[in-house]
């Protein structure tokens, strides 16, 4: 505070200073105009004294001649004057000197006595007068007067000189201090242009910022050849929690970048705040400003071909002045920011679309490695992101973030301290790209988070590579695998299991006839209230699968024939399960006591003497249906049933079990080897 105190008080003594030198150069400068005319007027009185001397001797001559000539006589007389007193008519200047005055008056008296001689002479004879040697007495005053005058004029022009030498130095001061106060106005003219610059300039992108963005907002009247656009970036939050605010602060900067060179350089392109833009128009109707944003758009296209991973998606609305008459640029902006958010929701839409499809081929890959996987994560090894495809209703991680994040999450949360270090490992970016070179590179961890008669995989699947060959993509799924010795799921506990993986389908499949026949082999329908097996549909891709499950049956026919058929094939064990569902009858009452769907399992042994295992579900429903015959509608109670081969998942649960078995066996063999080994030590010790 006292700095700038200090300063105000030097720049108001410099102005003082300046304001004083200013005054002093006048008062030195009127001074020296006088001295000058000083110059100027003894120059001319040095001049007239030599004319009285030459005067005086000339009238000498012409009267010594006999010639008189008064009027010189009274011209000199005249001049003499002058010289004393000053003559404007003459232009002779007072002289304000002593000596010279009283010179001049000797000379006066001079040239009085001296005409007193020639009117002596004129009577008398000019041989009785002393007129020769008083001329010559005059002509030595008038010389001496000369001499005076130019003594005066040269201490005037020392003084000039002088006074000079102080004008040049009070002019060098003058200019100096000036000068100091016109670099310090340059100084503070760019400290100034630099304070709007900042005022009105983004730091980030370069472009103006908010403050010029409302300044432009608030002008109420428009031009009819006004266009507003409104820009809103999409996308940046997820890449905020995602890969940090620098990614994010990156991003609005190429899209800022983008928006300049698209947008033609004499139309306003500024930042509106945080990731909102806003361009002002000038002569752009309604086709020109179409085919202005359509360039941007291939340009935002083209700019993100080089940065897959995080392209540039944006919404614009816009509106011209030529639609909304009389409206304000606030108003006008108010207009294209509505048509902007309707924008958006396209966008988002298509994007959602795009992103959904991407998942859904990501599920089919993920599918074909046969394991039921209850979530799944979509990570970029590039980017250190990843999203979730694929979550369960418990699921604890969020549905988007850092890959790296996660991993840290996982370890701490679900895998027992001993195995922290080796999986953490193994999940690291860096040991995945190493390892994972082809699609058949998949890599599993096992963990277990103490769950009773459960155990749970990890399991990574590689997807694609950057052109570095780098791992790029890879899927990470989780899955929990149950221990069949330890006792059998409980049924709400399976029907849970089931409905999540209903679930889970219908939502990655969008309907729920999708899921269902995504998770079906085999389809057909029963008229349960005239037992009638209406007809088979034989799935897309599944023709081998629907021949092995449904017999070669022979439609329509009875529901309870047919099942009383196929009942031949079911294993004893599994045949009361079987029986739950074989007679129309059986159903309809379910069905009346409120249950319209339910699921059950067998096992069927094939001609071959093969094992199946089938799961089979029956969805009911009443449907009204116009009879044609009686003219009259019926109520019908109606099942679709699918059937599923489930022997794979059995087979792999076996194999589980069995492996299982087999470390529980090894790990009792060498128990009972440390126990004998003690035994033996314990004997030879009670020897000993």
């Amino acid at each position: 505070m006292s700095e700038v105190k200090n300063k105000k008080k030097k720049s108001s003594m410099i102005q003082v200073s300046i304001g004083v030198l200013a005054v002093i150069l006048a008062i030195l400068i009127i001074i020296m105009m006088g001295i000058v005319s000083d110059i100027q007027g003894t120059a001319r009185i040095v001049n007239y004294t030599g004319l009285v001397r030459g005067e005086t001797q000339r009238i000498i001559k012409l009267e010594v001649a006999g010639e008189q000539d008064d009027a010189m006589i009274q011209e000199v007389r005249s001049f003499i004057d002058g010289l004393r007193n000053g003559n404007t008519k003459l232009n002779l200047v007072y002289l304000n000197d002593t000596d010279f005055q009283n010179k001049m008056q000797e000379l006066d008296e001079g040239f009085s006595d001296l005409y007193k001689e020639i009117c002596l002479g004129r009577s008398e004879g000019y041989e009785k007068t002393d007129i020769i040697s008083r001329s010559e007495d005059f002509f030595v005053i008038c010389d001496e007067a000369t001499g005076l005058a130019e003594k005066y004029s040269q201490k005037k022009a020392t003084s000039l000189s002088l006074l000079e030498k102080y004008i040049t130095a009070d002019i060098v001061v003058l200019m100096l201090l000036i000068g100091y106060e016109f670099i310090k106005a340059i100084q503070y003219a760019a400290m100034n242009r630099l304070l709007q610059r900042k005022v009105y300039l983004d730091d980030a992108t370069g472009l103006p910022n908010k403050n010029k963005c409302e300044e432009l907002l608030s002008e109420e009247e428009t031009d009819a050849d006004t266009g507003v656009c409104s820009f809103d970036l999409n996308n940046l939050r997820r890449i905020n929690d995602s890969r940090g605010h620098e990614a994010g602060d990156a991003y609005i900067r190429r899209f800022a970048i983008c928006l300049r060179a698209s947008i033609p350089a004499e139309q306003f392109v500024g930042r509106a705040g945080g990731d909102e833009f806003l361009v002002v128009t000038h002569g752009l109707d309604r086709e020109q400003m179409t085919q202005c944003l359509e360039k941007v758009r291939r340009d935002m296209a083209e700019e993100s071909r080089v940065y897959p991973d995080t392209q540039l998606s944006y919404a614009v609305g816009f509106a011209l002045a030529c639609d909304f008459p009389g409206s304000t640029m606030r108003e006008l902006f108010n207009c294209a920011d509505k048509n902007m958010y309707i924008n958006k929701n396209h966008v988002k839409r298509e994007e959602a679309a795009a992103e959904k499809n991407q998942g859904y081929q990501l599920l089919k890959l993920l599918n074909q490695h046969g394991s039921n996987f209850s979530d799944c994560l979509y990570c970029d090894a590039r980017m250190d992101t990843y999203r979730a495809i694929r979550s369960s209703e418990n699921f604890f991680l969020a549905s988007d973030g850092a890959y790296s994040g996660a991993v840290e999450q996982i370890i701490e949360e679900q895998i027992e301290k001993s195995c922290q270090a080796d999986i953490r490992e193994g999940l690291q970016i860096s040991e995945l790209q190493k390892k994972m070179h082809t699609k058949k590179d998949v890599l599993e961890y096992e963990y277990n988070i103490g769950k009773q008669g459960a155990y749970n995989r990890l399991t990574l699947i590689p997807v694609d590579w950057d052109e570095d060959k780098k791992l790029h993509h890879f899927l990470l799924a989780f899955e929990t695998i149950r221990k069949t010795s330890e006792g059998q799921t409980g049924a709400k506990e399976q029907l849970q299991l089931y409905y999540e993986q209903l679930k889970q389908s219908i939502l990655e499949n969008d309907s729920y006839v999708d899921a269902l026949l995504e998770l079906s082999d085999v389809i057909y329908t029963v008229n349960l209230t005239k037992d009638v097996l209406e007809r088979r549909i034989v799935l897309n891709g599944k023709e081998q699968k629907s021949r092995e499950l449904f017999m070669d049956y022979s439609l329509p026919c009875s529901y309870q024939d047919y099942c009383w058929e196929y009942e031949k094939k079911i294993t004893q064990e599994t045949i009361a399960g079987y029986c739950m569902t074989d007679n129309c009858e059986k159903l309809r009452k379910r069905f009346e006591n409120g249950e319209t769907n339910m699921s059950v399992e067998y096992c069927a042994r094939e001609d071959d003497g093969s094992i199946r295992w089938v799961q089979k579900t029956v969805l009911m429903t009443r449907m009204v249906v116009f009879d044609t015959e009686i003219l009259a509608e019926i109520p019908m109670i109606y099942a679709i049933i699918l059937l599923q081969d489930t022997t794979q998942r059995h087979e792999r649960d076996e194999q589980e079990q069995a492996r299982l078995q087999a470390a529980f066996n090894e790990m009792r063999a060498e128990s009972r080897a440390k126990t004998n080994f003690l035994s033996r030590m314990s004997m030879i010790s009670g020897h000993l």
